[in-house]
């Protein structure tokens, strides 16, 4: 009996090992990044737009976490993220709201957004990380962060991430975009 309990922990691990490495081996060939940057968070502080640079905001007007510029022809096709123009009072809301309001236990920073040649494609700021994946031919930005406004539960990871737990008697995964 011990012997099936063993194979059993391992044929698991092995799946969730496997899964893994699938899941980042996948999104490794157009993974771009995020480099902090006291200039970035300079810019967005000081309402400085790049004229070159088209803007948006995540989440809602009102309820912003994160804002980005990114240099044309790059753009964002994404239902969370909204398209601002930083010569509106919109663009100065939204700055005020992701500073002041940052996510539970975090800060707002300013960081460029790079390519997966580590080429600065934009600006981020925002108090959230980011997992960034840049489609080279479409020009199309994706941007994984957390949800504070719908996590309950306080957990505000972002990118790729496995974990394995055990307790009360069973195995618990845990997988985090």
């Amino acid at each position: 009996m011990n012997g099936f309990k063993t194979t059993r922990w391992y044929a698991i691990i092995s799946v969730l090992a496997v899964t893994a490495m699938f899941v980042t081996g996948c999104a490794g060939a157009n993974r771009g990044g995020l480099r902090n940057s006291r200039e970035g968070g300079r810019a967005f502080e000081t309402f400085h737009a790049d004229p070159n640079h088209r803007y948006w905001y995540y989440n809602q007007e009102n309820n912003p976490y994160a804002l980005v510029g990114l240099q044309q022809p790059y753009r964002i096709e994404d239902i969370k993220w909204r398209e601002v123009d930083p010569n509106s009072k919109t663009f100065e809301k939204v700055i005020g709201l992701v500073q002041d309001f940052p996510a539970r236990g975090a800060f707002s920073y300013g960081a460029y957004i790079l390519d997966p040649q580590a080429q600065q494609i934009g600006m981020w700021y925002s108090s959230l990380n980011a997992g960034i994946n840049v489609n080279p031919e479409t020009k199309v930005v994706s941007i994984s962060a957390a949800m504070p406004w719908i996590d309950d539960d306080g957990w505000y990871g972002s990118g790729v991430g496995v974990g394995i737990g055990s307790g009360g008697g069973g195995v618990g995964v845990r997988l985090g975009f």
